[in-house]
This record gives structure tokens, C-alpha cells and sequence, in this order.
């Protein structure tokens, strides 16, 4: 968050725009792989906001590594939703670009960092019931793709 965190020096929790990038990571047999948000305590895929200078792809890798430890390659464009609003606990405001990515290869071993308080798989058929409101739509639009 240096970027971000640089900038609410001067705006406080005022609404800021941003661009952040967000990945799907998809393994046949495991499903796919969610945190549990320490921010709002609900299921979500990793990702965050991009930093100044940094390309979509290596802030998408950046930001798995970051929060599950694992390397990613070759992320593929999935989707693109503009104005999502987010007010976080702390009342920082935001309205992201986010620019979702889906991955199927990867490597290393989880673990997570302290914006999640759990990662783990779960498959397309049994997914959480509380998945993030910010990122339902292109989940369960990724989803009903595989099932195709």
C-alpha cells in the first residue's frame, strides 16, 4: 500500500481513485483459492491496488506473492469493472478499476500474510456463502465459464 498509503497523508479518508488487479487462481482438482479478508472478514480472491510505474502484470503477481506466497504465471485478462466503492473499516474510501486476471499455474507452497486471516481451496460446486460483494459478479461469472 505505498502508493495508497502516501497519498492519504494529504487526502485523509476522503474518496480516492485507484487501480487495483486481482487474480483467479484455478486448479482443476482443488477449485478455486480464497482469503478470508482481515478487512471485512469475507471470502475473496487475492489482489489489491496497483503502485505508481508498476504494469497490470506484475502488480497481479506481486500482489499473489504478497498475500499467499505463490508465484504466478502467465495471467490471462478476465474481466473489468470500473467504480467499485469500497469504504474500509478504517473509513478510507475508494473507488477502484479493478483489472481481474485468471491464472492456472502457479508454484510454492501457501501462506498467508496479514491481510488474510485464512487461505484455502474450495471447488466451483461448494463455494463460500460469504464471498466478498465486491467480487461476486465476475466469481460466479468465471464460474458458470467452466461450466460450459
Amino acid at each position: 500500500m505505498g502508493y495508497i498509503s502516501e497519498i492519504r497523508k494529504y487526502v485523509g479518508h476522503s474518496p480516492i481513485m485507484a487501480t487495483a488487479v486481482v487474480c483467479i487462481i484455478y486448479d482443476k482438482e482443488k477449485g478455486i483459492l480464497f482469503e478470508k479478508s482481515s478487512n471485512f472478514g469475507t471470502w475473496c480472491v487475492p489482489g489489491g491496488a496497483l503502485e505508481i510505474g508498476e504494469s497490470l502484470e506484475d502488480g497481479v503477481k506481486r500482489e499473489v506473492k504478497e498475500e499467499t506466497s505463490l508465484d504466478i504465471f502467465n495471467p490471462k485478462l478476465f474481466d473489468v469493472r470500473a467504480n467499485v466503492h469500497m469504504v474500509y473499516p478504517n473509513k478510507d474510501e475508494v473507488y477502484y478499476t479493478s483489472v481481474i486476471f485468471e491464472v492456472n499455474e502457479y508454484s510454492g507452497e501457501l501462506k498467508a500474510d496479514e491481510e488474510s486471516l485464512e487461505l484455502r481451496w474450495f471447488p466451483i460446486n461448494a463455494l463460500p456463502s460469504n464471498i466478498s460483494p465486491f467480487q461476486i459478479g465476475y466469481i460466479e461469472k468465471f464460474v458458470k465459464m467452466l461450466k460450459k
